[in-house]
């Protein structure tokens, strides 16, 4: 019997926000769900959905490593981390920088190696891009622009790179469509939910 768990790791996006089916990693949770009632003698497991609404890779770090001692129920463990954006916020006024970009990357490869330590198996997905017209600014603390995002995802990438993690580009997917995977300006509506479902499952369904 295939025994696992999938941990899911993330700020409001990941939760869900935005979405009338529940967000993406809903619809793993509904795949595996499927998977498990179909054929329950050959698959057992479960995902958890760590997104925490606001967080930041400091937030992170702080609950990581007890979120995942928590839930080692099966052999196999599957980790997922999508975080970032609101590492890249600026100030509405005065455009400085909340977290810097070497802090961010020295994060980020905090949670590569917490995750490693666990697993093999981590995939790291990338952030979206925003509709600046909505986002900039925000409102009256606080900014998101493509540029501070597309720098982050940058340094996303470049670190599963060093890694050997597989990076799940979806900066890019979203910017052809020119908005219209936004809900808010910020976060992904339904149809952006979807696309970040169809680019992220291939890579677990591989593994299951």
């Amino acid at each position: 019997m295939n025994k696992f768990q999938i941990l899911i790791f993330g700020a409001s996006s990941t939760h869900g926000n935005w979405d009338e089916q529940g967000g993406w990693v809903h619809r793993i949770r509904q795949s595996v769900i499927q998977r498990v009632i179909a054929e329950p003698d050959k698959w057992k497991g479960h995902v958890f959905n760590l997104g925490v609404p606001g967080d930041t890779t400091s937030d992170l770090l702080r609950r990581m490593e007890s979120e995942i001692k928590a839930r080692l129920f099966y052999p196999k463990t599957i980790i997922v981390v999508s975080i970032g954006t609101n590492d890249s916020r600026v100030m509405t006024i005065g455009e400085k920088s909340l977290v810097s970009s070497e802090l961010f990357q020295n994060n980020q490869e905090q949670i590569v190696r917490i995750a490693k330590t666990y697993t093999d198996t981590v995939f790291c997905v990338g952030l979206n891009p925003v509709d600046e017209k909505r986002t900039n600014p925000w409102d009256e603390k606080y900014s998101y622009l493509n540029e501070r995002i597309k720098a982050f995802n940058a340094i996303v990438k470049n670190n599963s790179k060093k890694f050997a993690v597989p990076f799940i580009d979806i900066f890019s997917e979203f910017q052809s469509k020119n908005g219209g995977l936004l809900s808010d300006g910020l976060h992904p509506n339904t149809d952006g939910h979807k696309k970040i479902f169809e680019l992220v499952w291939p890579y677990i369904d591989k593994l299951l």
